[in-house]
């Protein structure tokens, strides 16, 4: 009788010389684009007698939307008076100057919002635009209701609310600038030297938040005197730099503890505070509530109450 014996099973070894590439290395790049985005204030105001807003100036950095959804009033801006009616657009670019009004007897309704959009380096790239002073909304309705997808978003309660916020901003922005069309800004370079100047240290500033700086060495990467530069640094944003740039550094601190699970202490490094009890004193302050509560809570952030001079009043 044969006797079978079982054999071992036949591998095949394939040795390639080809790297181990990531998977579609040969895709070209379909989209990238880095952006940022900074709202001073969005929402739906007036509506009340004894609106008004005394003679106030936005910040350099900031173009304000200010549509009319119901009634009239008026504005003075930068010594021009003009009449709005309900379905007109005003912009207002950083640096005018604007004074507000209605009649007590027949209130207003309206919405504003103040917005930077950074584009790369570019810290707000709406201020490279010529907008009109003032627009005529064709269908107010519609304008309204891509408002108040933001208005929902900024209510949601989802753990993901600040990238329902991004979307919907910009899903309205997007409508806004294509149906408003506004070209290219080529003014002479001296009549926004001022502004760009600005622009240029908080974009400077921006990509070091991390990092220790002076005053003196953000007023240098400027070629500007310190002391001159804080002037029109606070002349123009409202702002002292330091409580601007401690401004920055908390709203990223935000940012980390409602995406990442780094602990406080890596969180406050990483923004730019050396000392963590120090960190957790200015977020209470500036949020209403600890770094841990903050994230405990669902990340929702404490809003407040717009300031007198705020033309969304």
């Amino acid at each position: 009788m044969k006797k079978w014996h079982r054999q071992a099973p036949l591998r095949i070894c394939i040795f390639s010389t080809m790297p181990n590439l990531p998977y579609h290395y040969d895709w070209k790049l379909a989209y990238e684009i880095h952006l940022g985005i900074r709202v001073h204030w969005f929402g739906r105001y007036a509506g009340y007698p004894n609106w008004a807003i005394p003679v106030s100036r936005l910040a350099a950095d900031m173009v304000n939307f200010f549509f009319v959804e119901k009634n009239s009033c008026w504005v003075v801006i930068n010594g021009r008076r003009l009449s709005l009616r309900a379905g007109d657009l005003l912009v207002v670019s950083g640096a005018d100057e604007f004074s507000y009004g209605h009649d007590p007897k027949n209130p207003h309704v309206s919405t504003s919002a103040c917005i930077a959009l950074q584009q790369g380096s570019v810290a707000n790239t709406l201020l490279q635009r010529k907008f009109d002073r003032c627009y005529s909304w064709k269908n107010p309705g519609d304008y309204t209701a891509q408002f108040n997808k933001v208005m929902s978003a900024f209510a949601s309660a989802s753990a993901c609310r600040d990238l329902e916020i991004a979307g919907s901003l910009l899903e309205w922005l997007a409508y806004v600038m294509t149906r408003l069309s506004p070209p290219l800004d080529h003014s002479p370079a001296h009549e926004r030297s001022v502004v760009d100047k600005i622009l240029t240290a908080e974009a400077w500033a921006n990509s070091r938040l991390g990092k220790t700086i002076t005053l003196k060495e953000w007023a240098g990467a400027i070629r500007l005197n310190p002391v001159y530069f804080g002037r029109i640094f606070k002349r123009e944003t409202g702002l002292r730099p330091m409580h601007w740039l401690n401004q920055r550094r908390l709203q990223m601190a935000g940012q980390h503890l409602s995406s990442t699970r780094k602990s406080v202490s890596e969180i406050a490094e990483e923004c730019g505070f050396a000392d963590q009890f120090y960190f957790s004193r200015v977020f209470r302050k500036h949020f209403g509530q600890s770094p841990l509560k903050f994230r405990k809570a669902g990340f929702q952030l404490t809003t407040t109450a717009p300031r007198r001079n705020d033309p969304n009043r």
